[in-house]
C-alpha cells in the first residue's frame, strides 16, 4: 500500500514538474547526479522485464527431448494432452506413475510434477512412448493403468486372453 501511495505521489511531482527536474532534486538529497539516477531506474525496469518466465509444459518435453529426435513428437503429443487434461488429468495419476518410475515426493499440484513426468517419460523406450501418444482411452482405464500396462509389456490383449481362460466358457447355444 505505502508502494503505491510513493508512486501516485512521485507520478504528481512527475506531472507538476519536469522529469529532469525531479531526478535533478533527487540527485542533491542522495549525493548522486540524474544520469546516475537515470541508469538506476534503468537497471530496476530491466530486472523486472528479465525475470524468468516458467517454461510450458510443451517446452519441457521439447528440452527432456533434446538429443533423441525419435521421442521428440510422441512427448510434444503427450504434453499437449497433458496440458489438455487428457493425459494424466488427476495428480494421484501422475503420483502413482512416478511412484513406479522415478520415486519423488508428494507433489502439490499437476503443474509442479510436470517436469518430473516429463523427465520419466523421456526415459521410456520410444514404443511404450508411440503407445501412449496413440491409445485412444478405453471406457474404465485410467492413465496410470495405460502406462503400467506399457511398463510391465502387458497389453489390452493379453489382458483378454486371462479372462477368457481363467472365466466360465459359454456357448451361445447354451451347453
Amino acid at each position: 500500500m505505502s508502494d503505491q501511495l510513493v508512486q501516485l505521489e512521485v507520478r504528481i511531482l512527475l506531472l507538476k514538474h519536469s522529469r529532469q527536474k525531479v531526478l535533478r532534486a533527487l540527485g542533491q538529497l542522495g549525493d548522486q547526479t540524474p544520469d546516475q539516477i537515470e541508469q538506476q531506474i534503468q537497471a530496476m525496469e530491466q530486472k523486472r522485464r528479465s525475470r524468468r518466465t516458467k517454461p510450458t509444459v510443451v517446452e519441457l518435453a521439447a528440452k527432456e527431448a533434446k538429443g533423441r529426435e525419435e521421442i521428440e513428437e510422441p512427448l510434444r503429443t503427450l504434453a499437449v494432452a497433458f496440458e489438455n487434461k487428457t493425459f494424466m488429468p488427476q495428480l494421484r495419476d501422475i503420483q502413482r506413475f512416478l511412484d513406479q518410475a522415478a520415486p519423488t515426493g508428494k507433489l502439490r499440484s499437476r503443474k509442479a510434477a510436470a517436469p518430473a513426468l516429463f523427465r520419466a517419460l523421456a526415459n521410456l523406450p520410444k514404443e511404450e512412448l508411440d503407445q501412449l501418444a496413440t491409445t485412444d482411452d478405453a471406457p474404465g482405464e485410467s492413465d496410470y493403468q495405460l502406462l503400467a500396462q506399457a511398463i510391465m509389456g502387458t497389453s489390452e490383449r493379453e489382458g483378454e486372453k486371462t479372462q477368457k481362460s481363467s472365466g466360465p466358457q459359454s456357448s451361445p447355444s447354451g451347453e
